[in-house]
């Protein structure tokens, strides 16, 4: 017989054996339900929470800040609520919180004038600086405030300038934004939706400039010595035909929007190839930009002579393009539809015609000039506002937008490759600044 306490032994070693593998399988399985998510059944149940009772107080709402659109108007009917006499100092407090105004959220822009007077109204792009019919403001009771709640389109943008006592014409003092016309800088409003054009923004590292050289020529077409101003690109490289630009009204073009910044930062940033940009001032633009056949004929047998031989541009019509604001767009597209064997290509913004612009395409029948008529031209851009339906264009009242979409129907019919656009803008430098770089991409890059 075997020894009784060695089989003792022997037993409870086995069942220690036993009692490890148990152990060490619950623990895998357990690891296991774990990173599959599933729940401990070991662990102590908990008690869910309960829900939250009917009656439980409302999450505090946030409290609109004072300088907004949203807080505008609880601070008018506290205001309002007021004493008369205590209401200057409720506007001193609610004025002091102002960053800047107008005040903007959505389509809502509240415009804001703090001072004493007998009247205020807004004048600007939004009435087409109708002096005879100006927006009022609203004057706080009891206060030196003024303000004037009104919608426009999320993507606008607007001059403006405040009339004071029915003569007295005022920038906004609340806003720092400002941009320079013929007659002098004005308010912008740019509503939330408005995107500036990338060449317009800030850059930490200012594009590399371009040069710009002062000339003169003898015309024998228009009986004149005419001045011009070229824009030559930097690091041009030698022996490559550069592309061309002229511009109509071109002193404006330079002087008020700084349009050789703009070039440097579209050729910097690629969205145009380099080019040779003519600044062209007029001498007398009514004249000259009225289907002129004298000034197309300085343009397109002398002028641009002048620059193929002096900076070697391309004189490929497709590389060739003349351009303009207002009448200066006019005069583009006219010497465009009569010399497309020259020009190729062609802008207008805000394009200013009436009876003139009937005799364009007319024209290109021949019957009625002796200049060269070939083709279409290339391609041509139009831009127009959506708020000039009543620009004042020496001394007649003109519906632009209805004349430019009239128009553009007239040249699409004629077959001709054509890109059109309108933007909630009016007659002014800050659309024709904004849309400039989109007009030389979709006539130099053959598309937008």
């Amino acid at each position: 017989m075997g020894n009784p306490e060695s089989t003792t032994r022997c037993i409870s070693h086995s069942r220690a054996i036993l009692t490890l593998r148990w152990i060490y399988l619950l623990s895998v399985l357990l690891l296991t339900m774990v990173a599959c998510g599933i729940e401990n059944p070991l662990a102590t149940p908990t008690a869910s929470p309960a829900p939250p009772s009917p009656t439980s107080e409302p999450m505090p709402t946030t409290t609109p800040l004072p300088g907004s659109v949203a807080g505008f108007q609880p601070f008018l009917v506290e205001a309002s609520a007021l004493k008369t006499d205590q209401r200057q100092e409720k506007v001193n407090r609610f004025m002091a919180q102002l960053n800047q105004a107008p005040l903007t959220e959505g389509d809502t822009a509240i415009f804001l004038w703090q001072g004493a007077a007998d009247s205020v109204h807004l004048l600007g792009d939004m009435n087409g600086w109708n002096a005879g019919s100006p927006l009022p403001l609203t004057r706080l009771q009891g206060s030196d405030l003024w303000y004037l709640q009104t919608h426009f389109e999320t993507e606008a943008r607007l001059d403006y300038q405040f009339e004071i006592n029915g003569n007295n014409y005022q920038l906004d003092p609340l806003n720092p934004n400002t941009l320079m016309s013929e007659t002098g800088p004005n308010s912008v409003l740019t509503m939330p939706g408005y995107l500036t054009p990338p060449e317009l923004l800030a850059k930490e590292v200012p594009a590399p400039a371009g040069k710009l050289n002062s000339h003169t020529l003898e015309s024998r077409f228009l009986e004149q010595t005419r001045t011009f101003v070229i824009y030559e690109p930097t690091g041009q490289i030698v022996g490559q035909k550069l592309p061309s630009l002229y511009l109509n009204n071109g002193g404006d073009y330079l002087d008020l929007i700084d349009t050789a910044a703009l070039l440097d930062a579209l050729i910097t940033g690629r969205h145009i190839p380099p080019m040779v940009v003519v600044f062209l001032p007029p001498v007398l633009a009514l004249e000259e930009y009225s289907q002129n056949d004298d000034y197309v004929r300085f343009l397109a047998d002398e002028l641009v002579p002048f620059v193929q031989d002096n900076y070697g541009t391309d004189a490929d019509p497709e590389a060739t393009g003349v351009m303009g604001s207002g009448l200066g767009g006019l005069a583009a597209l006219y010497a465009a539809q009569t010399r497309p064997n020259v020009f190729g290509l062609a802008a207008g913004q805000s394009v200013a015609h009436s009876s003139i612009t009937e005799s364009i395409l007319e024209r290109r029948g021949g019957a009625q000039s002796d200049l060269s008529i070939s083709d279409l031209p290339a391609r041509i851009y139009l831009v127009v506002g959506t708020y000039e339906t009543a620009v004042n264009i020496q001394g007649e009242q003109q519906n632009l937008l209805e004349e430019n979409r009239r128009l553009v129907n007239k040249l699409k019919a004629s077959g001709q490759e054509i890109q059109y656009e309108e933007f909630p803008e009016g007659h002014s430098w800050g659309l024709w600044r904004g849309t400039f770089g989109r007009a030389l991409n979709y006539l130099y890059n053959r598309g937008p």
